[in-house]
């Protein structure tokens, strides 16, 4: 079938700066363009970002990254990718209201065989104002459109949530983790990796989120917090499962519960949210704003729902778990979760010698369902009952 879309082999080299192509969006707000020598110190200062080494592989020298380091990635490094036609790189101008002014940095890899990889980085000053994935869309629109591309290609660090949200938003499909797959300074360590053919199509994809909730614990003016977890939190959460009592009846936990343990737990509350197989927080006394304790859902696909909590010791006995219990489960009750399927139905099982979990199951509307006999195994080996506690959520 005939086409007028340019042929992948049809790439070639470029003259640098002459040729490169100006991209801008409709609005005007975003452009890209050649680097220039004047792109340099703000090249420095993105480069020195905390964030920036973190997530990408810019250079770290032992005196620090500097105007000879910029001025060799702007003037040199990417001036080579245009001769060569192996890599197309622009410097990012953005209009936040000053004017036109750099705001990062985007590039295609480009393959033999017709697939391209992209990569970005963003100046902090720039970051929260839509420019990434602005600049996203008109360099996947110049690759399929101009160049040919078949196969777009993203890679990022696992837990770089900014970067796949951005892909996300471009619409590229989430493929998976690959162990040890990206070179960030001669580690290898776990990535991302996410596609876009030159066939699907060019619309955002939504990437749901932990979302924040309130509830209250009785008494006017005692509000619980229930929001996402961060890294910020992974000392409390250490303390939370290292507890004797919170590991009496989570036998499976890590022993030691380490911070590496905290954070891959953290993480995998993110990703259990944006995948649909459920939800993660943690919740709060938002007069004291620490981590109180954990609350998780785990959802099937025939509209049920298992919700499991913990509670860190220093918070017990003050009401704030039952009212983020009752929070979660009035919110899974409602229309607002953006599932496919709704809960109709929200299930607690807690071993019958913890009292605690049994008072928040009822004081949070739960009720005892039956009993399964000698079905918990606790931390010492000794068997105990198994309770089932049921709240109706949705009965159309």
């Amino acid at each position: 079938m005939a086409t007028d879309r340019p042929s992948a082999g049809a790439r070639r080299g470029r003259d640098f700066p002459d040729d490169v192509p100006i991209l801008t969006d409709p609005s005007g707000r975003v452009r890209l363009r050649a680097h220039t020598e004047a792109d340099l110190p703000a090249i420095v200062e993105q480069s020195n970002d905390p964030d920036a080494r973190r997530w990408t592989p810019v250079p770290i020298p032992a005196d620090g990254y500097g105007l000879a380091e910029a001025r060799e990635y702007a003037l040199e490094v990417i001036p080579s990718g245009w001769r060569s036609g192996t890599g197309f790189g622009w410097a990012i101008d953005a209009d936040l209201g000053r004017g036109h002014r750099y705001a990062g940095a985007i590039d295609l890899g480009l393959r033999d065989d017709g697939s391209a990889e992209i990569g970005f980085s963003l100046h902090p000053s720039a970051r929260g104002h839509g420019v990434m994935s602005t600049a996203v869309r008109l360099v996947r629109d110049h690759g399929f459109d101009a160049l040919g591309v078949r196969v777009l290609r993203w890679r990022a660090r696992v837990g770089n949530w900014p970067s796949r949200r951005v892909a996300a938003s471009a619409g590229f499909r989430f493929d998976g983790r690959i162990r040890r797959s990206l070179d960030i300074r001669g580690e290898l360590v776990d990535g991302w990796v996410a596609t876009m053919t030159s066939d699907d199509p060019r619309q955002p994809i939504r990437l749901p989120e932990n979302p924040v909730l309130t509830g209250d614990r009785a008494g006017p003016g005692r509000p619980v917090l229930v929001r996402p977890y961060t890294e910020d939190d992974a000392q409390r959460l250490v303390q939370i499962c290292s507890d004797p009592g919170t590991r009496r009846f989570a036998p499976r936990l890590p022993y030691p519960y380490t911070t590496r343990d905290a954070l891959d737990f953290v993480e995998s509350l993110r990703e259990a949210a944006t995948t649909g197989r459920g939800f993660g927080w943690c919740y709060t006394d938002p007069g004291v704003g620490v981590a109180a304790g954990t609350i998780t859902v785990a959802l099937s696909d025939a509209g049920r729902a298992e919700l499991g909590y913990s509670a860190h010791p220093d918070s017990r006995g003050r009401g704030l778990t039952t009212a983020a219990v009752r929070a979660v489960a009035e919110f899974l009750g409602g229309h607002s979760t953006g599932l496919p399927i709704p809960v109709r139905s929200v299930l607690i099982r807690c071993a019958a010698s913890n009292t605690g979990s049994r008072r928040v199951a009822e004081r949070a509307g739960f009720v005892l369902i039956g009993t399964q006999p000698a079905a918990e195994v606790l931390a010492d080996g000794t068997v105990d009952d198994l309770l089932l506690f049921h709240r109706v959520c949705h009965t159309r």
